[in-house]
């Protein structure tokens, strides 16, 4: 009887052992989620700044050579930026879009067309669907061009699970170097596509030692509060 009982207890712990590892192998291979799950009691307004690093956006309706370049800039440099696309600019522009993809930077719609929800929802359907071909799956990130805040744009936010980001400082209307002096942690900044590159090289360089810069993803995501517009 008990060498049954203690072949029958080993088999027991070689099967526990078995069931633990595969077990472990299975949770590994669960994708990850990129994406920062939103979460926001009462009515949908829009983020404009966080509390912790600071997180540089991009309007990418600009020519392709100015947003591939701060692209490779940023590349190079190991920051990063999240880019707000509309689908025009991504149909005339598939290789800096690809690249956007392929480097794993944030990316957001950018509505220049606020006017229904009808053509913000189609907006953004045509912008998914352009970066599905890259590989890109989900975009929550949304923006207005004209940096309003548009009651269209949170109502479709607010029903499709979208989440609108503007920004606390425009670089288009401010120097770099004032800001530089004058930057705090939280800011969400649109950078200035018409500025100098070696001033914006300059100016990440400056940021980077000053203070970290993050991702949308990161700052809304990540262990830091968020603000927003009343």
């Amino acid at each position: 009887m008990m060498p049954f009982l203690f072949i029958h207890a080993k088999q027991l712990k070689w099967t526990a052992l078995f069931l633990c590892i595969a077990c472990l192998l299975l949770f590994s291979l669960q994708p990850k989620n990129e994406q920062p799950v939103i979460s926001m009691n009462g009515t949908m307004k829009a983020v404009y700044a966080g509390h912790d690093g600071i997180s540089l956006t991009v309007n990418a309706d600009h020519p392709e050579k100015n947003v591939s370049k701060l692209v490779k800039l940023l590349i190079e440099n190991e920051s990063t930026a999240s880019f707000f696309v509309t689908s025009s600019w991504l149909e005339h522009h598939p290789k800096t879009a690809k690249l956007l993809v392929d480097r794993a930077f944030d990316i957001g719609v950018l509505l220049t067309d606020s006017s229904s929800e009808d053509v913000i929802i189609q907006e953004i359907s045509k912008v998914k669907k352009i970066l599905s071909a890259y590989g890109k799956k989900e975009v929550i990130f949304l923006r207005a061009a004209d940096g309003e805040v548009h009651d269209n744009m949170l109502k479709v936010a607010a029903a499709h699970g979208f989440l609108p980001v503007q920004w606390g400082v425009d670089l288009r209307s401010r120097s770099a170097s004032a800001f530089v002096k004058e930057v705090e942690k939280g800011d969400i900044v649109l950078l200035n596509l018409d500025s100098d590159l070696d001033i914006t090289k300059k100016m990440i360089s400056i940021l980077s030692a000053k203070e970290r810069l993050i991702s949308l993803s990161e700052m809304v995501g990540g262990n830091t509060d968020i603000e927003y517009i009343p």
